[in-house]
């Protein structure tokens, strides 16, 4: 059976992993002889070294949040987005922090406003860092140009691809619950950009039910259906789905919105942290936690530059941060079983 494109047989296995189950790769590599088993533990601890001495330099990949709640026009439409912005910041809040999360919404939640607060995420981001951009509120569309409905100016989604376009996030989510949302889908969608809209094209222009069942799904736990303490933009998509698909059902009437998802990244984007998540038990596992997320982050950022790397070398790449993923796993597993990790887990 033939290779597929663009990969190259080694020691190791050389598929990449296609989901992540406690940081371990669900395909392990497997140690055909004790002369490579030699070898790869000597990698392992080369790996090891060099990132000690390079660990201050490494580039630390965060998740920056920029929530928009536009304008209502009516008092029942106003008070139901300004709801829907505050479940979310608070999502948004305790996932990525305050310092990284941005909330625009009411008179303050204007294009100026707006242009700024993504301006500003082209000094502030690197290449390695992640950008979820949640609207709420009304969507126009006259067959060429959609719209966010903004006190003042409207803001036009070409505007918004541009900024978005100038930030260096190489990951970015973009969940658009307005309606006519759909007209963004093909244009937004690529490039390490994965986009969910309410609707499935520009047409279908009633005020929407999505950005209600999204902001549960977040602060749900049901949404989580591995039950490992987060949600990713797959999760929270699939239920609010659902739950709007449900809602028309229910009502007997016919769906006037059909949400949409285009993109490959949804499935590994971590879109909400529970509360009731466990939370490292000791200081020494939650840096270990720290690091293992910058290194899965890492592995994220070059299987999106794949296309532009020489086999060689992404496999190369690919299994270095694989070695180093496995030994911060081991050695997550090695504290968890401390005495003093085990009784605070119990409390």
């Amino acid at each position: 059976m033939g290779a597929s494109r663009g990969r190259r047989r080694t020691g190791m296995c050389a598929v990449e992993p296609q989901g992540w189950r406690l940081g371990v790769p669900r395909e392990a590599p497997i140690v055909r002889s004790a002369g490579i088993a030699a070898a790869l533990r000597k990698m392992l601890v080369l790996a090891l070294t060099l990132a000690a001495f390079t660990a201050p330099a490494a580039a630390r990949a965060d998740l920056y949040y920029v929530i928009v709640g536009g304008l209502g026009g009516e008092a029942k439409y106003q008070e139901q987005f300004d709801k829907e912005v505050q479940q979310l910041a608070t999502v948004a809040r305790r996932t990525a922090g305050d310092e990284r999360v941005a909330v625009l919404s009411g008179e303050g939640a204007t294009r100026a406003a707006l242009t700024k607060v993504l301006g500003s995420l082209r000094t502030k981001t690197k290449p390695t860092d992640s950008l979820a951009l949640i609207l709420v509120g009304h969507g126009s569309f006259d067959g060429e140009q959609y719209k966010l409905n903004l006190p003042g100016p409207d803001i036009t989604g070409d505007d918004l691809l541009k900024l978005l376009v100038a930030i260096p996030a190489r990951t970015q989510l973009v969940v658009d619950t307005t309606s006519a949302s759909g007209a963004l889908l093909d244009k937004f969608a690529g490039s390490g950009r994965t986009v969910i809209t309410a609707t499935r094209s520009g047409f279908e222009r009633n005020a929407t039910r999505f950005a209600d069942h999204w902001a549960k799904a977040l602060a749900d736990g049901s949404a989580d259906v591995n039950k490992n303490g987060v949600i990713t933009a797959q999760e929270a998509f699939d239920y609010a789905s659902r739950e709007v698909a449900d809602s028309f059902t229910k009502a007997g009437t016919l769906a006037t919105e059909h949400p949409q998802l285009k993109g490959d990244g949804a499935a590994r984007f971590v879109v909400a942290r529970l509360q009731s998540a466990p939370l490292p038990a000791t200081p020494e596992l939650a840096a270990l936690d720290k690091q293992k997320n910058e290194i899965e982050q890492k592995i994220e950022y070059l299987r999106m530059q794949r296309g532009s790397m020489a086999p060689d070398a992404y496999l190369n790449e690919l299994q270095a941060l694989l070695l180093q993923l496995a030994a911060v796993q081991g050695r997550i597993d090695e504290a968890q079983r401390t005495p003093k990790a085990q009784e605070a887990q119990k409390e």
